[in-house]
């Protein structure tokens, strides 16, 4: 898609695109509590236990997903933004095990970029969830000092068959859909790393989720991998129980231009940040670039899941990854070298 009118890139109006911008956990916490009010008795899943997205239940057989998402340009293009955009915001919804079905565009732009160019973001968004069997509804847009868009988008999924990010089981394997390293490519701002993290951003999650739901009960708990890394996304996982998490990447969970970035000491501004919002103990860490992935921001990244051990040679041959096991403990992560 070609850009509009407009010689500016979309990203020269922001300091920090995509999940990269995400506010700090710490932020995050403290506003569930202040956003905490009462909790219908039909609310499965809310602030009181939060996820990946919001649950509602509706009858015995079906429950209704409902997520936002919304970010600053993570690229140049506004097709581009547009679509990765989009998948970034249903990827919540597919990481829940649900199926999405209607979104609303949320869309702010500066006065400084074309119409045609805000016309092409939509284009892309409306692409992105045509491919995804979404319907746009509707939306709302505004003029701001800084672009930002994506979807508030509703979903559904059998009340029985609702994945949390909770739930693993010892002795499951951490099976992960998609390689590290999109943040550090984003990072550079260059065209071919760019073009590199857009073939990754623009691989839908609905794929990893039809391939984990063929598994059934042996998916025990999923989550993507955005803002705060994998070991950020997966201490979230490991919640308050009394198990450990052993994480090991082997090169392929990479891509390679990415490590190249980490060997040469390209890191991301949410580097140091989603080191220290760690709020568990993690042994082996050190800031090493063979470990800088675990802790690289994603936009559209690849689906987390715990699976029993069965499932592991199916799920490698759809292009799954195992990075890690869980084991009975304590809340520990431990991170294990890959040499």
């Amino acid at each position: 898609m070609k850009r509009g009118v407009s010689t500016v890139s979309l990203r020269d109006f922001t300091s920090c695109g995509g999940c990269a911008a995400k506010a700090d956990a710490s932020l995050l916490w403290a506003l569930r509590f202040a956003a905490s009010n009462h909790q219908n008795s039909e609310t499965l899943i809310g602030l009181a236990e939060p996820d990946d997205a919001a649950i509602t239940l509706l009858n015995e057989t079906t429950s209704l997903i409902t997520t936002v998402d919304f970010f600053p340009p993570v690229v140049s293009d506004p097709y581009e933004y547009g679509y990765v955009s989009a998948l970034n915001s249903l990827s919540d919804i597919f990481a829940m095990g649900g199926l999405a079905k209607t979104a609303l565009l949320i869309c702010g732009f500066p006065k400084e970029i074309d119409d045609s160019e805000i016309v092409a973001c939509v284009s892309g968004a409306a692409q992105a969830c045509k491919e995804s069997g979404v319907e746009i509804l509707g939306g709302h847009t505004v003029r701001i000092s800084e672009p930002i868009f994506g979807l508030a988008a509703t979903g559904y999924v059998d009340p029985k068959l609702i994945w949390r990010k909770t739930g693993m089981q010892s002795e499951d394997l951490l099976m992960l859909s998609k390689p590290l390293g999109v943040g550090v490519l984003l990072s550079t701002r260059t065209e071919n790393d760019e073009v590199i993290a857009l073939a990754q951003m623009k691989i839908s999650n609905q794929v990893a989720r039809n391939s984990l739901a063929a598994h059934g009960t042996a998916v025990h708990a999923v989550t993507d991998i955005t803002g705060f890394g994998l070991i950020g996304h997966l201490s979230e996982m490991l919640g308050a129980s009394a198990l450990d998490a052993k994480v090991q990447l082997p090169s392929q969970a990479v891509i390679a231009r990415a490590q190249e970035l980490f060997d040469a000491g390209v890191r991301t501004s949410a580097d140091g940040r989603n080191r220290e919002v760690l709020n568990r103990e993690v042994l082996g860490v050190d800031s090493s670039n063979l470990q800088a992935a675990l802790f690289d921001p994603q936009t559209n990244g690849g689906l987390l899941a715990a699976v029993g051990p069965s499932s592991e040679i199916e799920l490698i041959e759809v292009g799954f990854i195992t990075v890690g096991k869980v084991v009975a403990g304590s809340g520990k992560i431990e991170i294990l070298s890959n040499q």
